[in-house]
């Protein structure tokens, strides 16, 4: 929730065998039954490392290859939202502010980002007050504006100093660039740093196309074709550190396709510049065009003589719930630069924000932990990150002893949420799950905390499978993964003296 305030299904395949690379030392409870499920379960050569402990004791209950350091795709986001939370606390707000200088006339608005990556984000609203929408948000900066007494601003200045000005990881597929979760990450962001494309067939043949946010100021251009005979494949390129579009392919019937935003600090104050100018604030004089109107403050400089005449605030709870219910890259990555930045008061960036998180490592498991764990983004979405699943497990262990484990537990998708919509259904498991997903193409990925509702007893895994081979082996790896989860429930069915078998 955003505030703006004036200042002041299941089944397992038996195929054959396959995932020959785990190794298990036989010690657990559970070690047994769930290394017969991954020999059960032809994975193309795919290996599978897996730990389970108990949460409150520590007790080992499986170890199958748990030391191994595996790719973990979105399960990287429980380590940076734990990180999150130890640097920057339950309370932490996002702050952007909106601040007058007026040693000049007329008056220069500097909007000083925080690195807030819903700001401006549809989900956000969602359950917000009745009529709360991008524009009510707009309306209340033009109000405060005005407020203020200020009708003309000479320019809008953004300060993004909070995080670099490095965007884009070099890790992430090119190709993906202008994918929503390949989205830039700044110090100033909106609405989550895409353009939404609403597409709808016209007879005419040329589609009609509408832009939200309205930015009008993009070259967008119209290479598609509409047919409502044909199946729609409409897409949209951006292949330049630009925001210059091309829609392409068939629309063939209503649609909408979300695409990455070239330099989003620029792209949210001209936004800003567009929407203010719809509601009366002249910027920039009467041929000013929005990218005249704003500039991004350079690195050494510093603004006098200001007032802050209104903040928007975002809580970290809303963030870190957008961040593991609905595995949003944008969160994640500008969590981890927000925290470099906490830490170092450098600019936030990839490299001290990962360094933050190998700190946190050695404090709270240990510096094998550390040295084992490579961090290279926040999110998950370099194929570079290694974290062995024993590792995940001890991390959850040390929030749930903390302060923060209850907004970090509330902060993990349970089943038929977000990206565990589809999954755990119809009452198949006893226990209450809190988790969080992961996929990249080969890697699949399933940590969270198991509470038994009759025993109180909490269980803590860490599921990851790497190098599966895509087709009818993939589809094996989800199967599993859920299969291992239910046999942790009924154990601890077992265990509380009420077994699920037969009923």
């Amino acid at each position: 929730m955003q505030h703006i305030f004036s200042h002041g299904p299941i089944r397992i395949f038996s195929l054959l065998i396959l995932c020959a690379c785990s190794t298990v030392a036989l010690s657990g409870p559970l070690d047994k039954l769930t290394q017969q499920r991954i020999s059960r379960t032809n994975l193309g050569g795919g290996i599978a490392s897996i730990y389970i402990t108990d949460l409150d004791t520590g007790e080992k209950l499986a170890d199958i290859d748990g030391s191994r350091p595996m790719v973990p795709a979105s399960n990287m986001k429980l380590l940076t939202s734990g990180a999150a939370l130890f640097v920057l606390g339950d309370a932490f707000t996002f702050r952007t502010k909106l601040i007058i200088d007026e040693t000049v006339t007329p008056p220069t608005l500097i909007i000083k980002g925080d690195g807030d990556p819903a700001l401006g984000d549809p989900a956000i609203f969602v359950g917000e007050e009745p009529g709360v929408t991008l524009g009510t948000l707009f309306d209340q900066i033009s109000d405060a504006l005005k407020k203020a007494g200020v009708d003309e601003i000479g320019q809008i200045l953004v300060d993004d100093r909070v995080l670099d000005r490095n965007y884009t990881h070099p890790c992430w597929p090119v190709e993906q660039l202008n994918r929503w979760y390949c989205a830039q990450v700044g110090g100033l962001n909106f609405h989550t740093n895409v353009i939404s494309v609403y597409t709808m067939p016209s007879s005419g043949g040329t589609p009609i196309v509408d832009l939200q946010p309205d930015a009008r100021w993009v070259d967008f251009r119209v290479k598609a074709k509409s047919n409502t005979k044909k199946r729609d494949t409409a897409w949209v390129s951006r292949p330049t550190k630009s925001n210059s579009f091309t829609l392409h392919g068939n629309v063939g019937s209503k649609s909408e396709i979300p695409v990455a935003i070239d330099t989003p600090p620029l792209f949210a104050g001209r936004l800003l510049a567009t929407e203010l100018e719809k509601r009366g604030i002249q910027i920039g004089g009467d041929d000013a065009y929005p990218e005249d109107m704003v500039s991004l403050v350079d690195p050494s400089d510093w603004y006098t003589s200001s007032r802050t005449i209104a903040v928007i605030t975002t809580p970290l709870s809303d963030v870190l719930s957008r961040t593991n219910v609905d595995s949003h890259n944008l969160y994640a990555e500008a969590l981890l630069k927000r925290i470099g930045h906490e830490i170092t008061s450098d600019p936030g960036s990839w490299e001290n924000g990962a360094t933050v998180i190998r700190m946190l490592l050695t404090e709270k498991i240990g510096a094998g932990a550390a040295e084992s764990t490579v961090i290279s983004d926040g999110s998950g979405m370099c194929r570079e990150n290694r974290i062995a699943p024993k590792t995940m497990t001890a991390w959850i262990r040390k929030l749930s002893r903390s302060d923060h484990w209850e907004m970090f537990r509330d902060s993990l998708a349970t089943p038929g949420q977000g990206t565990l919509r589809s999954r755990f259904l119809n009452d198949s498991l006893e226990s209450a799950f809190y988790g969080k997903s992961g996929y990249l193409k080969g890697m699949y990925s399933l940590s969270g905390v198991l509470v038994h509702p009759r025993s109180g007893q909490r269980v803590v895994f860490s599921i990851m499978l790497n190098n599966v081979k895509p087709g009818a082996t993939g589809l094996n790896a989800k199967p599993l993964i859920d299969s291992i989860v239910e046999e942790i429930d009924e154990w601890m069915s077992v265990q509380a003296g009420v077994s699920r078998v037969g009923e």
